[in-house]
């Protein structure tokens, strides 16, 4: 099979280009009309496939109470907004849901249907600090701990490959930042009130990245930087950012993507179980969100409660409004959330790689969705 348009997304530009697709991977990236018989999508925009890293559910559910026909479910729906590949985030819960919900996972990894490819689990809590625990339960907080993670690792099968920790509830014991690099775990550091030296020694122990960058964490100040000087410091370290003009304003985000660069800034939707619900009062399993005109969903005391964002938007919102450079926005959408995993066969439209292409018109409403090289 072979893909065409005038504004391929390869080596880092959109350009007139041929992708030759066989057996699941992309063989070739050709000059545009250089073969016969491929499929043109004129001006289209044709990209590698969206990557949301930061993904906890849709439809009423999240990953804290998955099940595996809810799973099926959501990896099934993802496509329709360009992202084919995810991971799938849990967040604070009593222990024995999340352990469920992880069991959950484990099956459906071993039994994946068609559809966005799962690369495995996010714990962004319950190793969060109270003050900024945002709407995240407080009772079910833990203290992250060697023996907590290998329990969760265990329930998912091996598949928790990103840890979020408070790291100032380590009490300068950063060990356990240590055991989860040494076992293929990449840390993040979120939900937390860590200090700007508090971070440093965090990413001495091998911490890279931060969780939704300003939400949940101590602000910058000209005497204390914080966990956001330091998000913003650190140019080795990626960040997260939720870029869709409320949980972040659009000129504050453009800031982050100018510091953190093309390579190490990376945007995802944060999307929770009320997304894909409409506005309203929705009591979902362990909390009750009011979702509002605006689509945004909140606690009673208005605590923003994740999200019900998509990825295509977010990506749109980054370029058209918040003014983020095309490829610095793309990257963050695509390369840069699998470089920061590890994962050398996905994101880029290359040689070699996974033939996971979407094709957008200019405002990223989806046209056509390939995953393997196969039309979905």
């Amino acid at each position: 099979m072979i893909l065409q348009s005038t504004r391929v997304y390869y080596e880092e530009k959109l350009q007139p280009r041929q992708v030759v697709i066989e057996d699941g991977k992309i063989k070739a990236v050709l000059p545009y009309g250089l073969k016969e018989d491929a499929v043109d999508y004129g001006d289209l925009m044709i990209l590698p496939g969206l990557v949301d890293v930061h993904n906890h559910g849709y439809d009423g559910l999240d990953t804290n109470h998955a099940t595996v026909e809810w799973l099926e479910r959501w990896m099934k729906y993802l496509p329709t907004e360009g992202v084919t590949a995810t991971l799938a985030t849990i967040s604070s819960a009593p222990k024995d849901e999340l352990l469920s919900g992880l069991h959950s996972v484990k099956e459906y990894m071993s039994h994946p249907v068609k559809g966005a490819h799962l690369l495995g689990v996010y714990e962004e809590g319950p190793f969060i600090s109270e003050k900024f625990r945002g709407a995240q339960s407080l009772e079910c907080k833990i203290t992250a701990s060697q023996e907590v993670i290998d329990e969760f690792n265990e329930a998912c099968g091996g598949h928790l490959v990103y840890v979020m920790i408070a790291v100032e509830e380590l009490k300068e014991d950063y060990s356990v930042v240590k055991y989860c690099v040494e076992n293929g775990m990449k840390v993040a550091l979120g939900h937390t009130g860590a200090k700007f030296e508090q971070c440093a020694k965090a990413i001495e122990h091998g911490a890279t990245s931060f969780t939704h960058t300003f939400n949940g964490m101590l602000g910058l100040h000209h005497r204390e930087p914080g966990t956001v000087g330091a998000a913003m410091n650190f140019d080795d370290c990626y960040a997260e950012l939720i870029c869709d003009g409320i949980h972040v304003e659009k000129h504050v985000a453009n800031i982050l993507a100018r510091l953190k660069g093309k390579d190490k800034l990376i945007l995802v939707t944060d999307s929770v179980a009320i997304k894909g619900l409409k506005p309203g009062i929705h009591v979902t399993k362990g909390r009750t969100t009011y979702i509002g005109e605006d689509g945004v969903g909140r606690l009673e005391n208005g605590t923003l409660a994740g999200s019900c964002n998509k990825m295509n938007h977010i990506l749109d919102f980054a370029i058209h409004d918040a003014g983020i450079d095309v490829t610095t926005a793309i990257n963050a959408s695509t390369v840069n959330p699998c470089r920061m995993l590890g994962i050398n066969t996905k994101g880029l439209i290359a040689e070699g790689y996974d033939a996971d292409v979407v094709v957008f018109d200019d405002h990223f409403n989806v046209q056509d969705v390939y995953l393997m090289g196969e039309k979905y």
